[in-house]
């Protein structure tokens, strides 16, 4: 008798057995619950097992409060424009030209109101028959000249904390030039704004091999006069400044150019946009 039980509870689990592996082979029953302690095989797509999700990699970052300096070149011709300018509540940083019927002037009205001022140098471009300032650095002088004239226009132009280049696409490409002057600039602590007038600038590689502070131009605003195209560059600016966290536009002294400043510049600022002076930028 206890045989025969023996016999039909053998039957009993051969016969569940075969159902259990029946079910399994048919997608039936989950292969994970019906083989306790069978470790899952791995999934080798992306690395990752089969019950963990994919995360999507952010491919770029948006700044919440991008940094903007905006730099204005050529001043010293007049002074037609600095009340309109003067009122902006932004900071922007005057480039000043030296040797100019209004130099000192606007460089001492600025700096009474809180703006930064820098040295626009003249500097020799590519070409001939472009119009130069006076006492244009050339790279056709020898290093005592380029510094006579350097520490010349340095004092026309009271209270510079940097120095830009005026044109220059000549002069920037020259590495025994912008050495010179830029190895200068190191000895009265100014730092240097290239203006990027070239490709083929060496500036930024002359600074960092003399460890002088340095920031370069991102955009131009003002390649054009109609106020269209000026703001359509303003709008290009900010969202490059959204995009990268922070960026440097060069504008020009002209009516038009200031009027539309004060009009988009407190717009940008409500949208975001952390306006600040130049030196902030330099590193």
């Amino acid at each position: 008798m206890r045989a025969k039980y023996i016999v039909i509870l053998a039957l009993a689990v051969i016969l569940a057995a075969g159902f259990l592996y029946w079910q399994t082979k048919h997608g039936r029953v989950d292969k994970s619950s019906a083989l306790k302690g069978v470790v899952a095989p791995v999934s080798l797509k992306a690395g990752l097992t089969d019950d963990k999700p994919v995360k999507k990699i952010a491919v770029g970052k948006a700044y919440k409060r991008p940094r903007v300096a905006i730099v204005v070149d050529d001043f010293g011709y007049s002074r037609n424009n600095l009340d309109l300018l003067f009122s902006l509540k932004q900071p922007v940083t005057l480039s000043i030209l030296p040797g100019q019927r209004y130099t000192r002037e606007v460089a001492d009205l600025a700096r009474a109101r809180g703006f930064e001022v820098i040295l626009h140098l003249p500097l020799e471009p590519e070409g001939d028959g472009v119009s130069e300032e006076a006492d244009t650095i050339k790279t056709s002088m020898s290093e005592k000249e380029i510094l006579l004239c350097l520490k010349k226009e340095i004092e026309l132009v009271p209270g510079i904390i940097g120095v830009s280049n005026h044109m220059g696409s000549k002069a920037t490409a020259n590495k025994t030039v912008m050495t010179t002057i830029i190895r200068y600039l190191n000895t009265r602590g100014l730092y240097y704004f290239d203006s990027l007038t070239s490709s083929r600038s060496v500036c930024l590689d002359v600074a960092k091999s003399l460890g002088v502070k340095f920031a370069k131009r991102d955009i131009f605003l003002d390649n054009s006069n109609d106020t269209v195209a000026i703001e359509k560059q303003l709008a290009n600016l900010k969202v490059m400044a959204f995009k990268r966290g922070r960026a440097i536009a060069i504008c020009h002294d002209r009516k038009n150019t200031i009027a539309v400043l004060t009009k988009e510049l407190p717009k940008m600022a409500r949208e975001g946009i952390d306006f600040v002076r130049l030196s902030e930028m330099v590193k």
